[in-house]
Formats: structure tokens, sequence, C-alpha cells
């Protein structure tokens, strides 16, 4: 018996040329396919293909903004006393100084006014801000001290007045100025120790830096210089210390003399300083905002109206009542360092 034959089916050629054409379009939709996707995916606008990732960036930055909040929180509260002592010693050291200066004279003292405000201007760039300089002067002779305040590089604001006064009553001039810069000092409330710099003082620049430490009042010796009479004078409060802080207790004055009749040195004391002319206020600093306090009004009797009006006459009187609450300046020296020099050569004692 013959065995039975066995047989495959194999795929005709036929069958084979029909697959090619199939498997060919395939590949060649897929690729248009991909061709548009990436077409359009081109054409389209920015926000659509970056939205996904500035979502996922903005998540990363508030995640960031997070733990740097965190952080901060705590770095905060574990330095809060050491901050706030800081800033309690910042602003001890920095009270803004107002520095008055008047200008009182006529056009042929320009020249050396000029040269005053100059010498002024920089020993104030020398003093660590912040730092506010008040010059007063007549409207007609401001043009010129206005281009040169322009270039000091100090901070500064120049009132002027229209006031009119003659050659004699300079003095009156002088305090008329001086309640110009402090009326502009209550009236926008400028917050600082104020200190009239006369346009004939030497200063030490210790001072300025001390007088940022007063909290009311303060006073200080200052030296005055005659150099055609070789005669000094010397006045200033007396210290008592009481618990390791220096106070004033009395106010001296000093002079000496070496001229040709032979030189001599006369010392008096007093309870309070004689605060009968302007000159007195260059030895003395105060806080401004005591110009605006409401007791400012009840120092002054009924009887004398004007007087309360007056802010050089109120400071005076300030002085004289609280003297023994005044801080003595330099406070580590016990009130013997002089500190301020007033020459009396080629310039006015302005």
């Amino acid at each position: 018996m013959a065995s039975p034959k066995h047989h495959h089916n194999k795929p005709s050629s036929t069958t084979k040329k029909k697959r090619r054409p199939l498997l060919l379009r395939r590949a060649m939709l897929h690729s248009c396919l991909c061709f548009l996707l990436g077409l359009l995916t081109g054409l389209a606008p920015s926000d659509w293909a970056d939205a996904a990732s500035r979502a996922a960036n903005a998540q990363v930055f508030r995640a960031v903004r997070a733990i740097n909040h965190t952080a901060a929180l705590l770095q905060l509260k574990t330095r809060t006393t050491s901050t706030s002592y800081h800033q309690q010693q910042h602003q001890e050291d920095h009270h803004q100084l107002l520095v008055v200066t008047t200008t009182t004279g006529l056009s042929p003292e320009r020249e050396r006014r000029s040269a005053a405000l100059t010498r002024t201007a920089h020993a104030l760039r020398l003093v660590s801000p912040p730092v506010l300089w008040l010059v007063v002067e007549a409207a007609r002779e401001a043009p010129p001290t206005a281009t040169l305040l322009r270039r000091t590089g100090v901070v500064y604001r120049h009132l002027t007045f229209t006031d009119n006064f003659t050659s004699d009553a300079w003095e009156e001039e002088r305090h008329h100025q001086r309640n110009v810069a402090l009326g502009h000092i209550e009236q926008h409330r400028l917050r600082g120790v104020v200190f009239f710099a006369g346009l004939a003082d030497v200063y030490d620049l210790r001072l300025l830096e001390q007088l940022r430490r007063i909290r009311t009042l303060g006073a200080w010796p200052v030296a005055t210089v005659w150099e055609q009479e070789r005669r000094v004078a010397i006045q200033g409060p007396l210290c008592s210390s009481s618990g390791g802080a220096a106070a004033s207790a009395a106010w001296f004055s000093s002079s000496s003399s070496s001229g040709a009749g032979g030189g001599f040195i006369r010392f008096t004391t007093r309870p309070t300083p004689p605060l009968t002319s302007d000159d007195s206020v260059h030895g003395f600093a105060f806080a401004s905002d005591l110009l605006w306090d409401p007791a400012r009004w009840d120092r002054f009797p009924t009887t004398e109206p004007d007087q309360s009006q007056d802010s050089i006459k109120f400071v005076q009187r300030l002085v004289m009542e609280d003297y023994n609450k005044t801080k003595p300046i330099p406070d580590y020296s016990n009130c013997s360092q002089v500190m301020v020099w007033r020459v009396d050569t080629t310039l006015l004692l302005f």
C-alpha cells in the first residue's frame, strides 16, 4: 500500500503581490500622520505648547517659595532678640541731624560768607547720614547761595524770607532767621536733633556724632577765640555723676587773656546758663519734637502770649527750666572736653 502524500499549501505569487501594496500604504499613512501632527504642533500658538511646562514650573516655583518662606520664618524666630537689639542701636546712633545755619550779613560780606558756607559744607559731608542742612537767608541774596549749595553734595533746604532789616539790626535779623528755620521744622514735622551751626564755628566731628544720642536736651563746652584781643573764653556745663551717668549740675564760664597788660584767668559758675542772648544757643541741641509738644504752651504765662510763638525764646526757657535733665556732650569726658571753637578773626560770628 502506498503511503499517502502530504500536500503543503504555499502562498502563491499572486498573494505576495497583494500584501506588498498594503504594507506600503500603511507606512505612508503612518508617515503622513506623523508629518501632519508635527506640522500642526509647529503651527499651533506657543501658549498651547508651553501650557504644560508652565504649569509644572508654577508648581515648582510655589514649592520653592514655600520653602524659602518657611526658612525665613524660622530664621526670624531664632534671631528676633538680636535683630531687635541691632535695630535699637541703629535708631539710637542714627537720628537725623537738623543743622541750622543763619547767614546774617549784607552784600559786602558775600565772599566771606561763601567761604564760610563752603567750609561748613565740607565738615557736614564727613558726618554719617542722615543729615539735613537748613540754610536761612534773605530772599534778595539767595541766588548766589543757591548755586553754591547745589555743588556742596550735602542734603539741604534753602529757606528764604522777605522781611527787610537794617544793617544795625543784624541781631534781630539773626533771631528772625532762626525762628524761620524752627518754624519750618515744626511745620513739616522734621524729626531729629536740632543743632545751630554758626559760620565762624569749627567742630570736632565726634561732637556731631555724639549729638545723635540726645533725646531731649544736650549741652557742651564752647571756646571762643578773639585773635586781635588775644583772648579766649570757655563756657559750658559742669557735670555731676549719679549712678554712673553724667548730668548737668551747673554752668561755668572761664576767660583768659595774654595781652600786653599781662595775662589773667577768670572763672565763674552759676546754676543755669545765661540765655539772655542768641549766642548761647550754639552750646545746645534739642530734640525737634519738643517744638510741637502740646505742653509747650503751658510753659508761658497767659500774660506773655507772644513769647510762646517765639521758638528761640521757647528753647531758651526750656533749657533754663529743665537744665538738670540736659545731657552733657561728650558724655565720656565729664564735660571737660572742648569740641567747638568759635573763631573771631576775619569772619563775623553768625
